[in-house]
């Protein structure tokens, strides 16, 4: 296929991704396909991808994912060997699939036999066993010396007895002190506990994160959004009304109320790499996984 050809194609594929408002990390997450090489085929450069094998792949992959006829893009391709027609779908058996969930072409993966996997699996056991003796010994050393305090803590009581006889007065009042205290630091304990926010697991699907239980005190709360570059988003709540629409900056962070009667929140986020959201001073992780458009759902229980 000609340069010519080529450029055609990757200014159709471009124009429907900036139509669409999407950026290449976008096309990456939905297609799977490396970054660099969907920068090559808008570029025409398709001598850079892996082989003739992968230009009709990737390029009908990117095409179905901008919404064009995939069948129409591919069929500009000349083969040069009518004889010989090219699938239309690469073989992807020779690929590997990364920890990042992206394709990377070239390697192959041979099956491992029952000794290698013998190998692989015997140094897990065996530290999981010495995990099993590490506790135990532990275990015994601790019951040995719990005994021991408890032995010298019995002792300790009935030398003290005849002291605690002659300072009474002076004990009960600082025993009353000290209890009245204790009682104040329990009641502050509790009510930080009944104020303290619970998020809960977070479960990503689309291009969305929801956080389904996630636990506030009966009162307003505030939530933070912070950036280290613009970022624009807006945040409704269960009956659609807006908390808060427009643009967070670095130099102006913004704090969004959350009302007593929300029972639920939609964060829409047109740049959701560079935010950083906290609820009742809960870092909120976003999981977008270098996704730029976002949404974040939030169910509430109080």
């Amino acid at each position: 296929m000609s340069e010519e050809q080529n450029q055609e194609i990757g200014q159709t594929l471009q124009d429907a991704r900036i139509e669409k408002g999407w950026s290449l990390d976008d096309i990456q997450q939905m297609t799977k396909i490396q970054k660099r090489y969907l920068q090559a085929i808008e570029n025409g450069q398709f001598d850079q991808l892996p082989g003739k094998f992968y230009e009709r792949a990737f390029v009908r992959q990117y095409a179905g994912a901008v919404g064009l006829d995939a069948d129409e893009i591919v069929k500009n391709f000349d083969t040069g060997a009518p004889e010989q027609p090219v699938v239309d779908t690469a073989d992807l058996e020779a690929a590997r699939v990364d920890s990042d969930n992206i394709t990377r072409t070239g390697m192959h993966r041979e099956t491992e036999t029952p000794v290698e996997k013998t190998r692989q699996v015997m140094p897990k056991v065996l530290i999981a066993v010495a995990a099993v003796v590490a506790i135990g010994i532990i275990w015994a050393l601790v019951s040995a010396v719990s005994g021991t305090s408890k032995s010298e803590s019995n002792n300790s009581s009935v030398a003290v007895s005849s002291s605690k006889v002659e300072s009474s007065e002076s004990s009960s009042e600082a025993s009353s002190s000290e209890s009245s205290e204790k009682a104040s630091s329990k009641s502050s304990s509790s009510e930080k506990k009944s104020s303290d926010v619970s998020l809960g697991e977070g479960t990503v699907s689309g291009q969305s994160v929801s956080y389904d239980k996630v636990k506030l005190p009966n009162k307003t709360e505030t939530m933070k959004l912070s950036t280290t570059s613009d970022a624009w988003l807006q945040v409704t709540d269960n009956n659609g009304t807006a908390l808060y629409q427009g643009t967070v900056s670095q130099a102006n962070p913004v704090d969004v109320q959350i009302p007593e009667s929300a029972t639920s929140i939609h964060l829409q986020i047109g740049d959701a790499t560079p935010l950083k959201v906290e609820l009742g001073g809960k870092n909120v992780p976003l999981k977008n996984n270098g996704a730029t458009v976002w949404n974040a759902y939030m169910q509430f229980q109080r």
